[in-house]
């Protein structure tokens, strides 16, 4: 049995793939601030483990929670928006920090202290959701500030990570979801949960060395760094 683990898995995306990744067979290792509160999440069948993506610690404890346990796939979920009104400006310098430290630095230390379950399965993967709200070119007003530089930086990230970890036998590379109707979106967008779920399931089974370090569609097309194309 293949096993996942998916960062932020109580609402939204990770949940929606907590619960496709159940479906499927697989055993689902979801993460959560606050595990009691986890109902969603422990009615999917998968098991829960404390995480706070911000709090380097808390990422520790999870690596010494998973010890000589392999994980065929990460997923770093995880993630904040922030004030959408915030402005480089106005953004309070706190909030900056927070959502840096969960969207930025977040996957890069979650990766670094799982990759020792990584290698212990034989096609490890691992994944960042990305954001097309990162690539400079979509930038085009002054809201939404610290999220926009926050994914903008991950996307930088996932390039680092795709090269070194690509000379350690692991996969790495940013995937993108689309504009998804959910918590962090207010319920606007093109696409349900589980539409979207499914279509990047079904990228990452297709999955291949030459996705190191890229932006990849949901449908399993390259998202350029530096441009944009329509749905």
């Amino acid at each position: 049995m293949k096993t996942v683990v998916i960062t932020g898995a109580t609402r939204g995306l990770g949940l929606e793939f907590a619960r496709q990744y159940r479906a499927d067979g697989w055993h689902v290792i979801g993460t959560a601030r606050d595990p009691d509160a986890a109902d969603a999440l422990r009615a999917t069948g998968a098991d829960i483990l404390p995480l706070d993506v911000g709090d380097p610690a808390s990422i520790s404890a999870l690596g010494a929670a998973m010890a000589g346990r392999a994980i065929d796939l990460l997923i770093n979920n995880a993630g904040v928006m922030g004030d959408p009104a915030g402005t480089a400006l106005s953004a309070d310098p706190v909030e900056w920090a927070n959502v840096f430290a969960i969207n930025t630095l977040g996957p890069a230390l979650v990766t670094r202290a799982l990759l020792p379950n990584l290698k212990l399965a034989d096609t490890p993967i691992g994944v960042t959701l990305g954001s097309q709200a990162g690539i400079l070119a979509k930038i085009s007003g002054p809201v939404r500030a610290p999220y926009c530089a926050s994914k903008a930086a991950a996307h930088a990230v996932t390039i680092s990570l795709g090269h070194e970890l690509a000379g350690q036998g692991v996969l790495y590379f940013a995937l993108r979801p689309g504009w998804v109707r959910t918590d962090m979106t207010d319920g606007a967008g093109h696409l349900d949960p589980a539409e979207s779920v499914a279509q990047m399931r079904s990228a990452i089974a297709l999955a291949v060395p030459d996705w190191a370090g890229l932006f990849i569609d949901r449908t399993g097309r390259i998202y350029p760094f530096v441009d944009t194309f329509k749905d």
